[in-house]
């Protein structure tokens, strides 16, 4: 066989690798369901590597960024907790109505609408409805925008938890490491379990913050690349 057939048979070969690799993911992503498409929205993993490609950083450089934001807030929540309960309305509708704007302009100039196997159009355009409703919320004196703030986390916490499982089936099935995935899963079902407790309990509003900081500083520490490269490789 002379080497301009073997060049050739090397280029196919490569052509049916990466139209092989190219059909995994289209199948792997019509088999996700409308909840790891929410989570997708709102994963800080997932966005930071698109915000890497916005703002052409390096992806650790995100992530080690978005840890240390994670963290920081944390540590916040948990140290001065009566004043953050007081802020967080603001903090949380002012954070989803910027980036549910954001994003609603990105998705529409790259005609994200088109495609029925994501849905930044629509997520990111309920998101900024939402944020501007919980700063409505906080304005109003009859209103309790904390109860929505936990009940919002809890619900989201516990698409994340399945999400993480899911995770840890698969590669327990692979023989793979899951300590990564199964730390999130277990901490993620946890706390939303506790934020949906009693919501519309003001007594309770305290412990729930205090349960937001320790969970944000948990995600900030297992979203540190070396963390995650020792808690996911074999």
């Amino acid at each position: 066989m002379t080497d301009e057939e073997n060049n050739n048979r090397n280029r196919i070969s490569e052509g049916e690798k990466e139209y092989s690799d190219f059909a995994a993911e289209q199948i792997e992503e019509k088999e996700q369901s409308y909840g790891d498409l929410i989570v997708g929205e709102f994963s800080a993993e997932k966005n930071a590597v698109k915000l890497a490609n916005l703002t052409k950083l390096p992806e650790k450089v995100v992530m080690y960024v978005l840890s240390v934001i994670y963290i920081v807030v944390g540590v916040l929540c948990m140290s001065i907790t009566s004043l953050i309960t007081e802020i967080l309305p603001y903090l949380v509708g002012g954070m989803l109505t910027l980036a549910g704007v954001i994003k609603f302009i990105v998705a529409l100039v790259q005609k994200e609408y088109r495609s029925v196997n994501t849905n930044a159009t629509a997520t990111s355009l309920i998101a900024t409805l939402l944020g501007i409703m919980i700063i409505v919320q906080k304005i109003d004196p009859y209103s309790d925008p904390v109860m929505m703030i936990s009940v919002i986390w809890g619900v989201l916490g516990l698409f994340e938890s399945a999400y993480a499982f899911n995770h840890v089936f698969k590669r327990i099935a692979n023989s793979e490491r899951c300590i990564f995935y199964l730390i999130r899963g277990i901490m993620e079902c946890a706390v939303a379990f506790m934020l949906l407790y009693q919501p519309e309990n003001h007594d309770v509003h305290f412990f729930h913050i205090i349960v937001l900081g320790v969970n944000l500083v948990v995600d900030g520490i297992t979203m540190l690349p070396f963390v995650k490269k020792v808690l996911t490789v074999k």
